[in-house]
C-alpha cells in the first residue's frame, strides 16, 4: 500500500492522534515512517531558527537536541524499543514549504498531519475562518502526493462548543 509516509511532527499533544495514525498506518503497510519537524525560520536561508528559547542561530546542537527530543516524544508511543522502520528528520524554513519539498525529495506516499496547532485560549476564536492551519491549508494544495489531516476528538469537541457558545 504505502512505502514511506511523512508524519509531519510539531510536538503538541493534538497531533498525536495524527501520530497514532501515521504510525498504524506505517505498521500496516510494512512502510518506513518518517517523523519530520521544521523548525520555523522567517527566510530558509537566514541561518536563524525560532525556538522555545527565542530566535537563535541554527548549529548542529540545536538539530541534534530537537532529534533526541523527537526521539523521546514519539518513541515512548511506539511498543518496539528502536523501531527500525522509523526515521526522524529535521529542517529549518518555513514549514509548508520545507514539508512539501522533503515529500518531493523523498518520494514520500502519504503525508500525515495534523489540522492545526491548538488554540491558544487568550485568543479570541475565529469562528469565520476555515478551522484548518495554515501549513494543513498549504501543504494540502501543493503535495505530490495524497495527504491526510487527521483531528483529535477533543479538537472537534472544542471547536462544537466554541460554535455553539458564539451562536448562543
Amino acid at each position: 500500500m504505502y512505502k514511506k509516509i511523512l508524519f509531519c511532527a510539531d510536538l503538541y499533544a493534538g497531533s498525536d492522534y495524527a501520530f497514532a495514525a501515521a504510525l498504524d498506518l506505517a505498521e500496516r503497510s510494512d512502510a518506513e515512517l518518517i517523523v519530520f519537524h521544521v523548525l520555523e525560520s522567517r527566510h530558509r536561508y537566514s541561518g536563524q531558527v525560532i525556538t522555545e528559547d527565542g530566535e537563535t542561530w541554527a548549529g548542529p546542537e540545536i538539530y541534534e537536541k530537537l532529534k533526541r527530543k523527537l526521539k523521546e516524544y514519539y518513541f515512548i508511543r511506539i511498543e518496539k524499543e528502536n523501531p527500525e522502520f522509523v526515521r526522524i528528520e529535521v529542517r529549518a524554513g518555513v514549514p509548508w514549504m520545507e514539508i512539501v519539498r522533503f515529500a518531493r525529495k523523498e518520494k514520500v506516499d502519504l503525508i500525515v498531519m495534523g489540522s492545526y496547532t491548538i488554540h491558544d485560549p487568550r485568543q479570541p476564536m475565529e469562528l469565520e475562518k476555515p478551522h484548518l492551519g495554515e501549513n494543513a491549508q498549504k501543504v494540502s494544495l501543493r503535495a505530490p502526493c495524497p495527504v491526510s489531516i487527521i483531528t483529535s476528538p477533543k479538537q472537534r469537541l472544542a471547536m462544537e462548543k466554541a460554535a455553539d457558545a458564539h451562536t448562543a
